[in-house]
């Protein structure tokens, strides 16, 4: 069931009776930006450290564990061009609870005393010791993000791929020097813009009444704090032409003893009659897959790398290879992987490696469906970009129709557009 609380307020409940437990989970969008990133993670961090009702983490651990151990979450993550920030909480199904009739109210009035009743400590600023603690503890995380050349690569990689964009230049979770400067009362000023303005999806899945959970929110302090009308979004997909032309790069040198490289390759629209789900199957092969070329090849064949492997970004049309290796493989190694690509180009992978990857994507989709964050998640993108699913009939039709000619074409049109190295001396 959908329906529309306010204009840019959606409430979908999927009734499902294959869990055990229901969640509730609640996401502000709006667009991604450079000066909004860091707050919005400290933001999330101070509102589930406690509430006005809750005023202390203890009060609010102790409150979960009254509602049968429910687990509250809050988040922020980037979605397309949007910086989401959620809330959730996920508790039993009062069904298997002994004289429990109120578990659903209860846990919809715990989240909504989080996001909208915050533990302040006047008209103008959050609580100190929920700010204090809270933002010590992200600069604490974010001045160890340094120690993990992991991230590190991946994140400088990013910047290459999105050198035209800033506002996708500071990570999701946020930027230690914006943080430092960040006071309270600036924090307490951005809560209630975003409150104000963004667009809010809220999901409900679980074994539940539909009406009875639309008129239980719509009574709650949650329902009564989304009347107003929120700023529409606007789905910007990146274009990389320029990068095609001109590929970027970047060398580093630190004093560790892996090495680490980083590729960015972006692959062309599928041409009609392909299918969908080419690009997934070609990255499994080339390097998705513990089975795949890059780890059979550069790895355990060539011992030219400690990790070796490749992801693939559907909605922007990424493909990027994560490596840790010593710095006098990397030639060799760039080298090999090229050669990875171009087998991939001329077709050379097997009709038992075609037939492993039909069976990964539908066995990952099996699993997939086994989590109650899968249906959150497809009503998200049912929401915000609903032609990027495919409903099980399609999926199998996509999947039946996959074969060489699709997969070899996609590696026809990948173009490598950013390459980072950091290398240790």
């Amino acid at each position: 069931m959908k329906e529309i609380l306010a204009k840019n307020v959606v409430l979908n409940v999927n009734q499902l009776d294959k869990f055990r437990t229901i969640k509730i989970q609640i996401d502000f969008l709006r667009p991604l930006s450079k000066d909004e990133s860091t707050k919005r993670r400290l933001l999330a961090n101070v509102l589930s450290n406690s509430s006005k009702k809750y005023p202390s983490f203890k009060a609010l651990n102790d409150r979960e564990m009254e509602l049968y151990g429910a687990e509250i979450n809050a988040y922020t993550r980037s979605l397309l061009n949007f910086n989401d920030l959620g809330f959730s909480v996920e508790f039993a199904d009062p069904k298997f609870l002994i004289g429990d009739k109120s578990q659903i109210q209860d846990n919809i009035e715990v989240l909504s005393e989080i996001i909208f009743n915050p533990n302040l400590k006047n008209t103008n600023e959050f609580d100190d010791t929920a700010f204090t603690i809270e933002k010590r503890n992200m600069l604490s995380n974010l001045d160890a993000v340094g120690d993990n050349k992991d991230l590190v690569s991946v994140l400088e990689l990013f910047k290459l791929v999105n050198h035209n964009n800033p506002d996708k230049q500071i990570p999701i979770f946020g930027d230690a020097t914006q943080l430092d400067s960040l006071d309270n009362s600036a924090l307490y000023e951005y809560y209630k813009d975003v409150i104000k303005n963004d667009m809010i999806l809220i999901n409900v899945v679980g074994d539940v009444d539909p009406t009875e959970i639309s008129k239980l929110i719509r009574d709650s302090l949650l329902g009564q704090s989304l009347k107003s009308e929120r700023t529409d979004i606007k789905i910007q997909l990146p274009n990389f032409d320029d990068l095609v032309k001109s590929p970027a790069e970047k060398l580093d040198h630190e004093s560790i003893n892996q090495s680490r490289l980083s590729i960015a390759y972006v692959t062309e629209k599928l041409d009609k009659g392909f299918s969908h789900l080419a690009p997934q199957a070609m990255n499994l092969i080339f390097g998705g897959d513990d089975q795949s070329q890059l780890f059979l090849q550069v790895r355990e064949r060539n011992s030219l790398a400690y990790s070796v492997s490749s992801s693939y970004q559907a909605t922007d049309h990424l493909l990027t290879v994560q490596s840790g290796l010593d710095a006098k493989d990397i030639d060799q190694a760039i080298d090999l992987i090229q050669k990875q690509i171009d087998f991939m180009k001329n077709g050379k992978f097997t009709d038992s490696q075609i037939e492993h990857a039909k069976k990964v994507l539908f066995t990952r989709r099996e699993i997939g469906s086994d989590s109650i964050q899968h249906y959150i998640m497809r009503s998200i993108w049912e929401t915000i970009y609903p032609k990027t699913l495919l409903d099980d009939k399609s999926f199998r039709s996509e999947l039946n129709k996959l074969d060489r000619n699709n997969i070899q074409s996609v590696a026809e049109h990948m173009h490598r557009i950013a390459q980072y190295e950091l290398i240790g001396d």
